[in-house]
């Protein structure tokens, strides 16, 4: 009776924590690469993609890391709860330097809890923007959104609207699957802090503190937001759309708007897009101080520019086995710049690829604060960006 009971017992045991599980995740990335008038080196060490003088700056925050993916790890757990319910948590990470061993291992990309019933799924917490996911699902980023994707690069790519390809203070929920291949999601990002990607630290346009409450004095009545996406895939269709509304009452803040297509016909990939980024392009006074003109701006810049701008881009891909060929164009028509970009994967297995990518940005002016029209120095004394500027990056990538 004794052993029975013993059995028993360990049966339960095995059966609760059958119902539970932990997965460790990441992504390792090391590239080499090099910006027009920049250093070449390996990620973020000494002899960076850029001068050291501006690893803080936008070209360092672009570049920064690696020269394709950001390097994270990150923990995923799932909980049973039995009739169709189960409980969810993710906590990710952000970018690891793989080239000096420097941590961010606070949770900054992901930090959220979640149910799944079967009514929908529920995430609350700091997480993927919808846009995000709408365009990764989608694939329609041929490559992936690398140091040198187009779209991104001039400013109107949904994973840096509002800065970020994360959201603060949301809640998103994913409906049930309404027809075979549809996915739509709905989320409310609260403005809690009142910052741009609604953490919780001081932005630009800020004459006082920020707190949590969002009461210091801003430079705009700052809102909750409510972002809607919607995929469908259907064979070597994927289609994909996003709207999500602006986070102040600026009048140069719009709705933020994404279309996407991609097919897939097996020897050729192709795909095409439509962005219109919260920030109107342009000579909006969306920069700080106020009458800043976007002409000609891109993130190659050592002041950060907002994402501004709405445009187009195009893409391509020829699948050769392991090997898999591209090249993207996109145009920013409210910032008239335009940039390509040419790339190369090459998977050693499922999980470890090759890569190497090359663009150029056209219609850049070269100079050096986002506020004037002119290669002058700014306070940093930081030297100009170089006009036109074109980059290119060669790596290694392995996820787990």
């Amino acid at each position: 009776m004794k052993k029975s009971l013993i059995a028993l017992a360990a049966l339960a045991a095995t059966s609760a924590f059958a119902q539970s599980s932990v997965t460790i995740y990441g992504t390792l990335d090391v590239g080499f690469g090099k910006l027009k008038g920049g250093q070449f080196g390996m990620n973020n060490g000494v002899n960076y993609i850029v001068p050291q003088s501006q690893s803080t700056t936008a070209l360092g925050h672009h570049l920064a890391k690696t020269y394709s993916t950001a390097s994270n790890l990150g923990f995923r757990g799932v909980e049973d709860l039995g009739g169709g319910m189960k409980a969810t948590f993710n906590l990710q990470t952000g970018g690891l330097d793989l080239s000096n061993g420097d941590n961010a291992l606070q949770f900054g990309r992901e930090a959220n809890l979640g149910l799944e019933t079967t009514m929908g799924n529920f995430k609350v917490g700091r997480s993927v923007s919808t846009a995000t996911n709408v365009i990764a699902s989608g694939g329609f980023d041929l490559n992936g959104i690398s140091a040198a994707s187009p779209t991104n690069v001039i400013l109107i790519n949904p994973a840096a609207w509002y800065g970020s390809s994360r959201r603060s203070n949301q809640l998103e929920y994913t409906l049930p699957q309404l027809a075979p291949g549809l996915v739509a999601r709905v989320s409310y990002i609260a403005k809690g802090d009142a910052n741009a990607d609604h953490t919780f630290s001081a932005a630009a346009g800020f004459t006082g503190t920020s707190t949590l409450g969002g009461t210091a004095t801003t430079a705009a009545n700052y809102k909750d937001r409510v972002a809607v996406g919607i995929n469908y895939s259907a064979g070597p269709l994927n289609l994909g759309a996003v709207l999500e509304t602006p986070d102040n009452d600026l009048k140069t803040k719009r709705n933020a708007v994404f279309l996407g297509a991609r097919y897939n016909a097996g020897v050729v990939i192709v795909s095409a897009m439509y962005a219109q980024a919260a920030i109107k392009g342009g000579n909006a006074t969306s920069l700080t101080p106020a009458g800043a003109n976007n002409i000609g701006t891109s993130v190659f810049h050592s002041a950060a520019p907002a994402s501004v701008g709405k445009g187009m881009g195009v893409g391509v891909a020829v699948p050769l086995g392991a090997l898999t060929l591209g090249a993207q164009y996109a145009s920013n028509t409210e910032n008239d710049t335009k940039a390509n970009e040419l790339f190369a994967n090459y998977s050693l297995s499922k999980r470890t690829t090759l890569y190497a990518s090359a663009g150029r940005t056209s219609g850049v002016i070269a100079r050096v604060a986002d506020t004037v029209p002119s290669p002058v120095t700014n306070a940093l004394r930081l030297g100009a960006i170089p006009a036109n500027p074109s980059n290119y990056g060669i790596g290694i990538r392995h996820t787990f």
